[in-house]
Formats: C-alpha cells, structure tokens, sequence
C-alpha cells in the first residue's frame, strides 16, 4: 500500500513527454506524462498523468504550477503516493508558496485614520481647495434653460 507523503523545496527538473513512455527504472517506472524533482528529493522524482479525461484540468494547473515555480525560483510544495523501498511517486497535490518578507505596511496619518470620510485636496496654504471653476464648466441647474 502506497504512503501519502509531503515534500516542499525548489523545482531542479520539469519535463513533459508523450503517453506511454514512462519515467525511470523497470522496477520503479512511473506511467505519467508530467515529471519534476525537488532540490529537498536528492534521488527520487514524481510525476502525474496528463490524460484527456476528468482530472486534466487539475493536472494541467498542477504542471503550471510547477513551472512558474521553476521559472521564478520559488518553492513548491507536493504530496504524493510513494510505495515503500521505491524512489519515484505519483504526486496528487502541488501548491506554490511565496517566501514571506517582513515588510511593514505604511503607517496610517493622523488626520484621515479611522474617519471613513473622504476629504478633498487641500488648496494653497493647506486651506480647502476652493477656486471657481471655468465659465465653460459650470453645470447647469434646472433654472438655466
């Protein structure tokens, strides 16, 4: 019986290849299409079906996944069936995770903080903004006729 394990590291291997060619050893072959090592898997690889039938569309978003963590050097994260004393597994999970940063978010002013209101611009000498506006574009009000 298989073990449902988890890995997360950086993809070092992404290959796609027809149906029916297989990936690996004779006795711990992998009849998959999809086929990525992991930099934290220093001698196995994994790999998924990309068969036209219920599950390609997740399969598809699984090898996207791989790739724009391949490309952008970020880490991913699989759990996959991996039968005991064998190397290579059958992944049914990826997820791709941002590094987190310690980054601040912007303090909030003093003025506006909490109010809910919108305040309009002020002016020249902090003063509300309160210039006419041009002839040309005064709204007309019901009585201009």
């Amino acid at each position: 019986m298989p073990n449902l394990l988890e890995k997360t590291g950086k993809v070092v291997f992404l290959r796609a290849h027809d149906l029916g060619t297989g990936f690996g050893p004779p006795n711990d072959q992998l009849d998959v299409e999809a086929v990525f090592c992991l930099n934290a898997i220093s001698d196995g690889a994994y790999g998924f079906q990309l068969r036209n039938d219920n599950n390609l569309p997740a399969r598809q978003a699984m090898f996207s996944l791989l790739r724009d963590g391949f490309v952008n050097n970020l880490p991913v994260t699989a759990d996959y069936n991996i039968d005991p004393g064998k190397k290579n597994g059958v992944a049914i999970r990826i997820a791709l995770t941002r590094p987190q940063t310690s980054a601040q978010l912007p303090e909030a002013s003093a003025e506006g903080s909490g109010t809910g209101k919108v305040r309009p611009a002020p002016g020249p000498g902090n003063q509300p903004n309160t210039a006419p506006s041009a002839p040309g574009n005064r709204r007309k009000s019901h009585k201009d006729k």
